[in-house]
């Protein structure tokens, strides 16, 4: 049995994270590591006699080094990954230790798969964004294209309603703002046109789902549009999109139009979407209006992909979908699908060695077969986890 590192563990992914590698075959202990010591023996302590805390901090490169030594596998929970992969992905580089991650950042993804050579002169796996979204979102989409003879666009989305904050930790920031806050004022990275393009976030994206109809959403920087084109060769557009509820769509409009415009700086966006206090009137009369309009659409699937292209000589519309998610809500999807990849390391059942975002490594329908246990209650049949929905036309 296998000794897994997991860094970050007590946080509200990583302590999932421990509980689901724990329920692999392959996983006989995890290292609960955390910079909070207390935190990480609390969750060790949960799972006697097959978990140890262990308190590291993770920009100290030699006990960094010598954690994952003393391991074999490495599971990222730790953020802000703008800061923690590249450093923790050197480590197992370094120590030939296979690695993945749950990182959601555009530009640090580029930056991670960067160190591809690397990884497999080490001659190890490292998958890169294996959460829910990236993750997830990205083997739906590699279904959905592959249910077209041509794909030519593809859009995947984080349809997930983001319910209550953990913990019941309370928090005056719409549940969302976390994924789309730090975009404010700058641009982001997609695909289009066959190549990439930067183009301002937080974008309205109305798409026509097939049997849904037609549903808005916001575009944001997201790994997937960057990776997916890699493994599509002739993918013409691919995007990220976010579901917000209409008044948080009219608060991250508005703030993106104001920066863009100059009118507020992102320090002041940052403060209005923390403190409601700090909202021009007009604003708020726009939010509350919003409200009016409807909340969150709790009808979407969790997470998505729409493909769009040629089927048999027609243009067609595809959409994968993931029907149900184990419990924790997005964070036990994040810390089952990384689960599944760590199996899928620890047993050879990867396509490829080196830094992979998880469509270039990791076999769609094998991935979906493992995590349907996690995400079925036991004792229950509720029919099949990825439903496919075809529509003729754009």
């Amino acid at each position: 049995m296998k000794r897994v590192l997991v860094l970050g563990a007590a946080g509200a992914i990583g302590r999932h994270v421990v509980s689901a590698t724990l329920g692999c075959s392959a996983a006989g202990h995890a290292i609960v590591a955390d910079r909070d010591a207390d935190a990480a023996a609390r969750i060790a302590a949960l799972h006697p006699g097959r978990a140890d805390a262990l308190t590291l901090d993770l920009f100290d490169d030699s006990a960094l080094r010598a954690a994952v030594a003393a391991s074999d596998a490495v599971l990222n929970c730790a953020g802000p990954f703008y800061k923690t992969s590249l450093p923790v992905l050197a480590a197992a580089i370094a120590t030939r230790k296979p690695y993945l991650d749950v990182c959601d950042g555009w530009d640090t993804t580029k930056a991670l798969i960067q160190q591809d050579a690397a990884a497999r002169e080490a001659g190890i796996a490292a998958i890169v964004g294996l959460g829910g979204s990236p993750g997830i979102t990205n083997l739906l989409g590699r279904i959905a294209a592959g249910e077209l003879d041509r794909c030519d666009s593809l859009v995947t989305v984080a349809g997930i309603d983001p319910g209550p904050a953990p913990d019941g930790a309370a928090s005056k920031a719409p549940p969302r703002s976390v994924h789309w806050a730090r975009q404010i004022g700058g641009t982001v990275d997609i695909w289009q046109d066959s190549h990439a393009v930067a183009v301002k976030p937080l974008q309205r994206i109305d798409l026509n789902l097939p049997r849904l109809g037609t549903r808005r959403f916001h575009l944001i920087g997201h790994p997937e549009a960057l990776t997916l084109p890699r493994a599509l060769p002739g993918l013409v557009s691919a995007r990220h999109a976010l579901a917000l509820s209409k008044r948080e769509g009219a608060l991250a409009e508005a703030l993106a139009e104001g920066v863009s415009a100059g009118d507020i700086t992102a320090d002041d966006a940052a403060r209005q979407i923390a403190e409601p206090s700090a909202r021009p009137l007009s604003l708020r009369f726009a939010m509350m209006w919003a409200r009016l309009m409807g909340g969150f659409a709790r009808d979407l699937p969790p997470f998505f992909a729409l493909a769009t292209g040629e089927k048999n000589g027609r243009t067609m519309r595809v959409m994968a979908a993931i029907t149900r998610l184990p419990p924790g809500g997005a964070a036990g999807a994040a810390a089952a699908a990384l689960a599944v990849g760590m199996e899928l390391a620890l047993t050879h059942r990867l396509d490829r060695i080196g830094v992979s975002p998880p469509e270039a490594a990791i076999d769609p329908y094998i991935f979906f077969e493992e995590f349907a246990s996690a995400a079925t209650p036991q004792g229950t049949a509720p029919g099949p986890l990825i439903r496919i929905e075809r529509a003729e036309g754009a």
